[in-house]
């Protein structure tokens, strides 16, 4: 009987593996064609097309959520617009990437960051040699001299690098004061509502000043 149990534990276990590697997520090759696969507990199996790709060129990077081919970057089955796939490079796990022009948050612009100065701090929060930046958009009431400065605190543990993405035109909706935003074509805007950060003379939750 022990011998039984045993035997079915086994199975079980090797049952689990093979479900396990089956369902792996990444970049895989359908036929002549790329595709994003990945796996949701509430729909299964899902697979993104990539139908821009060129097979030739096509090729994972090291972070194994990136692609890049001749022309084009991919996060997720899903194309990076902007991006130089010859200078590309992810900078952060939390999404953080460059390349010789821009910096990127996900599929995003991190809008006037200079990628030769950019760093990341704690998330929400990165700088470059003139701006400090929640998410994407630069904090407005830090000058370039406090830029040094700054620090993110994020007292929130729980909550600090929580992201939220919204629509731009809904955005500026919110918040007025960013209605320059729409002259530049932003499609969304990240933050991150919840970190905070401080120079030595101001205080920050999210992008916006409370001290």
């Amino acid at each position: 009987m022990q011998f039984s149990v045993t035997l079915l534990l086994l199975f079980a276990l090797l049952l689990l593996g093979v479900l396990f590697s089956s369902c792996s997520t990444g970049y895989q090759k359908e036929g002549s064609t790329w595709v994003w696969v990945e796996y949701n507990e509430n729909v299964g199996k899902k697979v993104t097309w990539i139908p821009e790709a060129d097979g030739a060129s096509f090729r994972v990077l090291r972070d194994k959520n990136y692609a890049a081919d001749q022309q084009r970057v991919y996060l997720k089955g899903k194309v990076i617009p902007e991006a130089d796939p010859a200078s590309f490079e992810v900078l952060h796990k939390l999404g953080y990437a460059r390349d010789k022009n821009r910096v990127f948050l996900d599929r995003e612009r991190v809008l006037f960051a200079d990628p030769g100065s950019f760093q990341v701090l704690d998330f929400p929060y990165a700088r470059d040699a003139q701006r400090v930046f929640c998410g994407t958009l630069p904090i407005p009431d830090i000058e370039p001299a406090e830029v040094a400065d700054f620090r993110a605190t994020n007292t929130d543990a729980l909550m600090a690098h929580m992201k939220s993405t919204v629509l731009g035109s809904h955005f500026i909706e919110l918040y007025p004061e960013f209605q320059w935003l729409d002259s530049l074509g932003v499609s969304s805007v990240i933050v991150g509502d919840w970190g905070t950060g401080e120079t030595p003379t101001k205080k920050f939750k999210g992008f916006k000043r409370i001290e």
